[in-house]
């Protein structure tokens, strides 16, 4: 009886901090920057791909977009308020760019 607990608990333990780590990688967090400047763009060629990405003041990591069409009006030395998400198994990827808070005009 006292075996079978013991081993409960160890299987327990082990699926608990399992499923913490699965959780951790997968879970999206979204951020939002306003009125930051793009500094550089690129398209970094892979193997079959292409990856689509910029980069804006204030933040070192490279901001990826998904298509190619919404990379293409984004213009280095312009300001734009962007909004991304990002996980530990996932970079921070553009999902809005843009006036994002409604003022009019926009990019």
């Amino acid at each position: 009886m006292k075996k079978k607990l013991i081993t409960t608990i160890i299987v327990s333990i082990i699926v608990i901090t399992g499923l913490s780590f699965y959780l951790n990688t997968k879970i999206a967090h979204h951020e939002t920057l306003h009125d930051v400047k793009v500094i550089e763009k690129h398209d970094k060629e892979m193997e079959k791909s292409h990856k689509y990405i910029i980069k804006v003041e204030g933040m070192e990591k490279e901001l990826k977009f998904k298509d190619k069409m919404t990379w293409n009006l984004v213009e280095v030395g312009e300001t734009y308020d962007i909004e991304y998400e990002y996980s530990k198994a996932h970079p921070p990827t553009v999902k809005a760019i843009g006036d994002l808070e409604g003022h009019g005009g926009g990019h």
